[in-house]
């Protein structure tokens, strides 16, 4: 509640109030250089924060670094990955289905066709490996790791909208039980959250998308450019 974050003097956003329960899934955008990676990653605590960050009625700065990677899983926009097995870097140690989690994020058969399936290494940082696959492998291992708070930062933007679409549909299944914070810069699939927060200027605003539209002319327009821009490249 309340929340204010700066660099230094330099404040980046500041009043920003936002209840969520788990289940909800919210978008989180505004223009470039708004202060939304910045956002999320104020709920990892890496530099202080003013106002306050709860869960559970428990404010996340006073948890140990252990307690609050308990709670908080965080997927930055680029992807760090393992010079190690895909496997590995989905699962890290554990016994499950690693398949399970690439069918997830639409990955499985470009998984299945490499030479050594789940044993193929991906290289330092994951250089054997697109872009588009690098981000749905770190995906898959967010997903294999639960949390009650995932802040996911542009998760999708090196996927086409088809398979954004899908990815999306199987992220809102497997995290039934969690809050997520999706930061994006793509809007196609605003219309589906339960909720979205503008930020814009220093000062953030959060409502459904139907009320964002009709009250928040800057977000209409971001909106609205998109869509037009997508119906001129299926026309081409």
């Amino acid at each position: 509640w309340n929340l204010s974050f700066a660099y230094g003097d330099t404040p980046i956003f500041s009043g920003l109030s936002l209840t969520a329960h788990p289940g909800d899934i919210i978008g989180v955008t505004g223009p470039v250089a708004c202060g939304k990676s910045t956002l999320g990653k104020a709920f990892l605590c890496e530099l202080p924060y003013t106002g306050s960050i709860q869960y559970g009625g428990r404010e996340i700065a006073g948890m140990t670094d252990a307690e609050r990677c308990g709670v908080v899983g965080y997927l930055g926009h680029d992807p760090e990955l393992l010079s190690d097995s895909i496997r590995n870097n989905i699962l890290l140690g554990r016994d499950d289905d690693a398949w399970k989690y690439l069918r997830a994020v639409c990955l499985e058969d470009e998984v299945k066709v490499m030479p050594n399936g789940l044993d193929t290494r991906v290289g330092d940082g994951g250089v054997r490996l697109s872009g588009g696959q690098q981000q749905r492998l770190a995906l898959a291992r967010t997903l294999a790791h639960p949390r009650p708070l995932l802040v996911l930062d542009d998760p999708f933007s090196a996927l086409d909208r088809k398979t954004e679409e899908q990815v999306f549909d199987n992220l809102r299944k497997m995290t039934a039980g969690s809050t997520v914070l999706l930061i994006s810069h793509r809007l196609y699939l605003f219309p589906q959250m339960d909720g979205v927060l503008w930020i814009q200027d220093g000062k953030a605003v959060c409502a459904a998308h139907k009320e964002l539209m009709a009250q928040n002319p800057q977000y209409a327009a971001l909106v609205n450019a998109q869509e037009v821009g997508e119906q001129d490249e299926s026309e081409k």
